[in-house]
């Protein structure tokens, strides 16, 4: 998954009228991948996406995470959800290795929808491209996570997913001691 045009669409500019191949589209609702052209509407959805989240304004960070999607030496793609000519929508996705089973997964690391398009099958058509787009590719699951607390989010993926039985732990990195004749890295001999 490489560049804007990787998450199962040919590149080329979104017009009105006119559909991107493999494009979704449902009462005037359209799921495609990030253009380059979008730039400015994913950065709005982005920033309003991580204030709701509770983190700082941090204009380094939302233009990592761009240069990401538009790499292909970066596994991070973005589908935009639009209604009409306005984009309301985001999904941050990447495919992802499963050593347990041999297999990978498509995770969904950011689902976005500006709250003037709430209600109205975003948020589900975001999740149903990602499926589609999973099937396609071969994996043999979707995964996210989200907050206990966000109810609303919580009772369409009730519909939509099987909760997993799982607890998910985040620990700050550590520094390691050094150990004489010991390899540097995980993938280190």
């Amino acid at each position: 998954m490489g560049g804007v045009d990787r998450m199962g669409e040919s590149a080329g500019e979104s017009r009105a009228g006119e559909r991107r191949a493999g494009e979704r589209t449902v009462d005037a609702l359209t799921i495609a991948s990030a253009g380059v052209e979008q730039q400015d509407d994913w950065r709005r959805l982005f920033t309003a996406y991580r204030a709701v989240a509770g983190l700082a304004d941090d204009p380094g960070a939302v233009e990592t995470v761009w240069s990401w999607i538009c790499s292909p030496a970066h596994a991070t793609g973005c589908l935009l959800a639009s209604i009409g000519p306005a984009v309301v929508g985001l999904a941050h996705v990447r495919a992802f290795e499963r050593p347990v089973t041999g297999t990978t997964g498509l995770w969904v690391d950011d689902l976005y929808v500006d709250p003037s398009a709430r209600g109205r099958g975003v948020a589900r058509a975001l999740i149903a491209r990602v499926r589609e787009l999973a099937a396609q590719d071969g994996h043999d699951v979707v995964r996210w996570t989200t907050r206990e607390s966000n109810a609303d989010a919580r009772r369409l993926y009730d519909t939509v997913a099987t909760r997993a039985d799982v607890v998910v732990y985040n620990a700050a990195p550590q520094r390691a001691a050094r150990v004489p004749g010991a390899g540097t890295g995980i993938m280190a001999p």
